[in-house]
């Protein structure tokens, strides 16, 4: 069996709808897969009945040290706490009016245009993400390159708003008030000296299994795991485009699993 722990909809950065990314899933071999949307759990609340057992509730929180840091909350029993709920309608607005910054900045700055008005299309039921902008971006700059569009809405740009100013430390017990497994989401992609401070904090998982890791890079993160007491973690982070890998690219199998699930009451039909 396979279990993928980090996967994106439409109601934040991704392409796909629930069930068009279940379907994705199962013909890729994955039995049960996370939806983990920025900031967001409005996936689960719009999830048909027939695919509850097969769906691991989480969300995947923007936190702030120097850098963007991702945190995968995987809800425990499986069900959403209030706090959740409410945290993802109140962030909707905060999301909306950030892209709208984001795009005037990107006006102001370097002259790119972005068409606001369909950006924001149903942005009331979806968080707004800087995947969405660039996607936008790209339509309406076919000049750019993928490069360029990367700079433009990186950190390092003029452009750039942080989603979220809450710190790391404030996620993880966010989360976990919230009823969480709380897992540090793709640490090879932060900078060195900022992984050096995130090591050691109260996490409960670590996602050493991400796509294009190095085996030295997963070996690394399985001692600090074994040292640090975290369990180890897997996710394609699909956002069912080219932009990211796809849903089964990287996953846990059921021995692997088994500990993640008796952490956070997951039950499923074993083989």
């Amino acid at each position: 069996m396979r279990f993928d722990l980090h996967n994106h909809t439409i109601y934040s950065d991704g392409c796909q709808t629930v069930c068009e990314l279940a379907n994705m899933a199962f013909s890729n071999k994955i039995d049960y897969f996370a939806i983990t949307d920025h900031d967001s759990i409005l996936a689960h609340l719009n999830c048909p009945k027939e695919l509850e057992n097969k769906i691991i509730k989480g969300i995947e929180l923007s936190t702030y040290h120097n850098e963007s840091i991702h945190l995968v909350g995987l809800c425990k029993n499986n069900i959403l706490q209030q706090g959740l709920v409410d945290f993802s309608f109140s962030f909707l607005e905060k999301r909306k009016n950030r892209a709208i910054k984001m795009c005037e900045n990107l006006y102001n700055y370097y002259n790119i245009k972005v068409d606001i008005e369909s950006l924001l299309k149903d942005a009331s039921s979806k968080m707004i993400t800087r995947a969405n902008i660039s996607r936008m971006v790209a339509k309406n700059n076919p000049n750019l390159t993928k490069d360029d569009i990367r700079f433009y809405l990186s950190e390092k740009s003029k452009a750039y708003i942080p989603s979220n100013k809450m710190s790391v430390i404030d996620g993880i017990n966010f989360l976990k008030a919230n009823n969480c497994f709380v897992i540090l989401a793709h640490p090879m992609l932060y900078e060195k000296e900022n992984l050096i401070d995130l090591i050691g904090l109260p996490f409960d998982g670590i996602e050493a299994i991400y796509p294009n890791t190095k085996i030295e890079e997963y070996l690394y993160f399985k001692d600090i795991a074994k040292k640090y007491n975290y369990l180890i973690s897997a996710g394609s982070d699909c956002h069912g485009d080219n932009s990211h890998s796809l849903i089964g690219t990287c996953y846990l199998d059921e021995v692997e699993f088994a500990k993640i699930a008796e952490r956070i009451g997951f039950k499923y039909a074993r083989d």
